[in-house]
């Protein structure tokens, strides 16, 4: 006589980007629901409310996003309606449902002028408009799921604030293939080599996820999950064009001051993970990534 694990109700949002198909695949045997931009949008607060209530899922994980850096810079009312207002709307239909919330930030709410990185509790100060519009998203979000409210009904449920960087992985674009396309152009590569952080392999990420809400150790808080061992650009491009049989003479270094771009980078915006399990190295998992490709 076997007990039946009861599978838990999981609202994915996002499912069509790098991380959202990712999630998809690692929760896809749980009583699971996934939507895309054009099946719910989060900056319309009516129907927010409507498809959680309708839905009514135990854990919702939020991989939507903007995510262009530079537009951002012209558009940001726009990234904070999406990054960051959108976010507390979605808090708030969480704590009213009972539900706990994932929610993905990045590396780039911090500035990046500390020497080892910062940690969970370093004081975000963001210096470009994508980073603010995710700030503002993470301040919402904990005002709300920390709000105590004698008008909603239920217990509320978790929440957790997971910072990411440098993402790569199947099934979406990221600095990875953007390499690999420009090797195959046989266009030269030039890549800062001033900028530092931890990759981080999406499959890594989402079982890292999956493993911190299923243990049910952890409290409600901000966690940064990345792959181990700190890098920069100019080094992790190298690295690419090796393990695809390129000729890493190609990759050729250069300064972010150089660069004519509309927002500003931090120059270490290093996660330093003081909670979770430590990750592999990102060159193990950049290893895997080619394994499988």
């Amino acid at each position: 006589f076997i007990l039946c694990k009861k599978l838990m109700r999981v609202l994915v949002l996002g499912k069509n980007g790098l991380l959202g198909k990712a999630l998809v695949k690692s929760f896809q045997k749980e009583d699971f629901f996934a939507l895309d931009r054009s099946e719910l949008d989060l900056t319309n607060e009516h129907d927010v409310f409507e498809k959680l209530m309708t839905i009514q899922p135990e854990l919702v994980i939020n991989a939507t996003g903007y995510t262009n850096v530079e537009k951002a810079e012209t558009e940001e009312d726009e990234a904070n309606k999406i990054n960051g207002y959108a976010i507390g709307v979605l808090a708030r239909a969480c704590r009213e449902i009972g539900a706990t919330l994932v929610h993905f930030s990045t590396d780039y709410v911090f500035e990046g002028i500390l020497k080892d990185g910062y940690d969970e509790n370093a004081r975000m100060n963001p210096i470009n408009a994508y980073g603010r519009s995710k700030m503002l998203g993470e301040l919402l979000l904990e005002e709300e799921m920390e709000l105590e409210d004698p008008n909603f009904r239920s217990e509320a449920g978790k929440y957790f604030i997971i910072r990411t960087s440098w993402l790569f992985g199947h099934g979406g674009i990221s600095f990875v293939e953007k390499i690999l396309t420009r090797l195959n152009e046989d266009e030269p590569i030039r890549v800062v080599d001033d900028q530092f952080g931890k990759p981080t392999y999406v499959n890594d990420l989402v079982e890292q996820v999956k493993w911190l809400i299923e243990s049910n150790e952890y409290p409600s808080g901000i966690y940064h999950i990345t792959n181990s061992e700190k890098t920069n650009w100019y080094q992790f491009a190298k690295e690419i064009v090796k393990l695809a049989n390129g000729d890493i003479l190609k990759v050729g270094a250069l300064k972010t001051a150089n660069l004519k771009m509309a927002a500003q980078r931090p120059l270490n915006s290093t996660l330093l993970n003081t909670k979770l399990p430590e990750l592999r190295s990102w060159k193990d998992a950049l290893k895997d990534y080619f394994d499988t490709k």
